[in-house]
């Protein structure tokens, strides 16, 4: 049945791989610009991609700095079909 796990773990959507990063934390590759948004990086299943964040709201009312690359923030919601996400501060 190790066969089967493994045929199965390959046989997964990039999609459903990308909702099981919620709540992983991500680094941020670009700096995040007035609305919020940037590129942040996460691992997923061993490989590195780059997806399209959005801060929440909650993080962008507080007017406090912006996000820098390289820092690192947690993934809070993931869009799958449009291959983007929620973060917030850590």
């Amino acid at each position: 049945s190790h066969l089967w796990n493994l045929s199965m773990r390959f046989a997964s959507t990039p999609a459903s791989m990308l909702e099981s990063a919620v709540t992983d934390e991500a680094t941020a590759v670009t700096a995040f610009d007035a609305n919020g948004q940037g590129i942040v990086s996460i691992e997923v299943d061993g490989q590195i991609v780059q997806i399209l964040a959005t801060l929440r709201g909650d993080d962008r009312l507080l007017g406090g700095p912006r996000i820098r690359a390289g820092q690192r923030v947690r993934i809070e919601d993931v869009d799958a079909a449009k291959n983007r996400c929620t973060i917030s501060l850590i």
